[in-house]
């Protein structure tokens, strides 16, 4: 760990070196030199030049959890977690490029996780359309929650809805259209970064997504959005499952307790599976409503019945003190609250979700359980100015006889917890 840091901060002196240099030496280098104006902008530092030709940004986060459980059947852990420590640079170049690296140094299960990658990307935007085109590793387009940024986050983990039925970050491309009523991305995408991928002998796993979302209403203070995604898979070329085989599962929606007790186990002889998921938003002043649905199909070989999985979640927020939220039509996603109005006490929130997902497939000659819970959380977040968030939420989670974590824990267990959050955003 201490090796991966030394290397990346050494990494971080040679660039501001070489941009330094080549700032007060361009003309021998036969370079033009591009003067930088430094400004805060919601709370991020920005270079950028004066046509707009050039930006670079930070944009990191630090996010400390804490937990209490309440048990009941099995021992659970209470304690605390750096559930995320990132550092990312964001660029804009030559104006239609964009491009981000961005890295965490975050506890992981591992005692020794040392950097992990998040998001490393280019982008081209056409100049004459709503049009850009995007490679490298990034979040899939499928599911409103995973697409929202973890600094953006109302709760402090997305749901057990969203964390089965999306993948999250692979390698791939995409290719985003936007106008004035909405948008649409198709793309194709291979592994997950650092997951052991077999390569001797098997292709690459891949997946194809498609995602729609419209907003009929946008307005400041006033947003409607629907959306919809749809994602063709196959199963990962992994060397710690059999050919032919995937696994479903999700967290209790806590990172300090770590096991999954919803887990399907191996599913075998998996020819591909479908993705399915529907979105809504709206926004109306400082009331925001959010709620997905999403389904799985298991497709497989040699006649096999077909393994369906369906789960969704609906929440609702309240903030007080009377802000609204940003919405983005081009990424059809919404943005952070704005500036708190009162700068002394900050911007206060109420919040309220449930989730519910479901594992479990009895209607088979060979039933797949896999397990159900359904989670109720309550809380409130405080938003103090634009850069530092403070979370506090209640959890009550009623799972069922099969979410056991593939027998590891006992099943029926309808246990609570107090879940505490400190972010700063820099």
């Amino acid at each position: 760990m201490k090796k991966s840091i030394l290397v990346f901060l050494a990494v971080i002196f040679l660039f501001s070196s070489e941009y330094l240099l080549s700032q007060e030496h361009g003309k021998e280098l036969g370079k033009e030199s591009v003067p930088l104006g430094v400004h805060a902008r919601s709370g991020k530092l920005i270079f950028e030049s004066e046509d707009g030709n050039f930006q670079w940004w930070f944009d990191s986060r630090i996010q400390i959890d804490g937990a209490m459980f309440f048990e009941k059947k099995n021992q659970l852990s209470n304690g605390t977690v750096f559930r995320r420590a990132t550092f990312a640079l964001k660029s804009v170049l030559w104006k239609d490029w964009q491009a981000e690296i961005d890295l965490d140094f975050a506890e992981g299960v591992e005692t020794d996780k040392g950097i992990d990658a998040r998001d490393i990307w280019i982008k081209y935007n056409f100049p004459t359309a709503n049009l850009a085109i995007q490679v490298g590793y990034f979040k899939e387009p499928f599911g409103l929650e995973r697409l929202n940024s973890s600094r953006l986050l109302t709760f402090l983990e997305r749901t057990s809805a969203t964390n089965s039925m999306t993948l999250g970050r692979r390698t791939g491309a995409a290719v985003r259209y936007w106008n004035d009523y909405g948008q649409v991305t198709a793309g194709i995408f291979g592994h997950e970064y650092g997951t052991r991928i077999d390569k001797g002998r098997r292709d690459e796993g891949f997946s194809t997504n498609l995602r729609l979302t419209a907003a009929p209403i946008n307005k400041h203070g006033m947003n409607l959005h629907l959306g919809g995604a749809y994602s063709y898979k196959i199963p990962d070329a992994v060397s710690d499952l059999a050919p032919n085989t995937i696994e479903i599962k999700a967290r209790s929606e806590t990172y300090v307790f770590d096991p999954k007790l919803l887990h399907t186990g191996d599913i075998t002889d998996v020819n591909y599976y479908n993705r399915y998921n529907g979105e809504f938003g709206l926004v109306l002043g400082s009331l925001y409503l959010q709620g997905e649905y999403f389904k799985t199909q298991v497709v497989r070989w040699y006649n096999k019945p077909k393994i369906n999985l369906e789960a969704a979640y609906v929440m609702a927020t309240w903030l007080l003190t009377g802000e609204t939220r940003a919405y983005y039509i081009d990424e059809g996603e919404f943005g952070p609250i704005e500036k708190p109005k009162n700068s002394t006490w900050g911007a206060w929130e109420l919040k309220a979700r449930y989730s519910t997902t479901d594992l479990n497939d009895p209607n088979l000659p060979n039933p797949n359980y896999g397990g159900k819970a359904n989670i109720f959380s309550f809380g409130f977040n405080w938003y103090p100015n634009q850069n530092i968030k403070i979370q506090m939420e209640y959890n009550i989670t009623d799972h069922d006889d099969h979410a056991t974590s593939k027998g590891k824990f006992n099943g029926n267990d309808d246990f609570s917890m107090l879940q505490v959050r400190f972010q700063a955003s820099l």
